[in-house]
């Protein structure tokens, strides 16, 4: 090969390599960050709003989906999904409904609705019930790890 033509092979490579760093970003940021089923259905379709308002979990209704996020979140009414499309950030768990226990340790693991803690205003969801029992041992320290974590997705 000649001088000239490894120059332009370096800027071919140098090119592609630009175009790849463009690109993918792009459809890394498209891919929704939302703990959901196989059909989109977000956090196995427990009522995000039933833990803030009632004080338990329980499943939504398939009449009554708000899309957000890439995700389908249902609810019990019509009132509760109304109430989420005001401010899903409220109501959204922490850490898009993966177990906050897995992401204090850098791994993202589907939760179990029924496993959940309120913390300072925010709901946290957990794979099993170990994780909310380390999670009643130090909220914060766990937040700030999974936090951190989260953050470098």
């Amino acid at each position: 090969m000649t001088e000239n033509s490894l120059n332009r092979r370096s800027a071919l490579l140098m090119a592609a390599g630009a175009m790849t760093t463009l690109i993918f970003p792009t459809l890394g940021f498209a891919k929704s960050l939302v703990s959901k089923t196989k059909a989109g259905v977000a956090i196995k379709g427990h009522d995000t709003t039933a833990y803030f308002q009632k004080g338990s979990h329980g499943k939504g209704s398939k009449t009554h989906v708000v899309e957000w996020e890439g995700a389908k979140w249902r609810f019990a009414s019509a009132e509760e999904a109304a109430l989420f499309k005001t401010n899903p950030a409220a109501y959204t768990p922490q850490f898009c409904g993966f177990c906050t226990r897995a992401m204090s340790f850098g791994s993202k693991v589907h939760s179990n609705p029924k496993v959940w803690r309120i913390y300072k205003d925010k709901l946290y969801l957990f794979a099993a019930p170990k994780g909310g029992k380390f999670f009643d041992k130090g909220q914060d320290k766990m937040i700030e790890k999974a936090q951190a974590n989260w953050d470098n997705l």
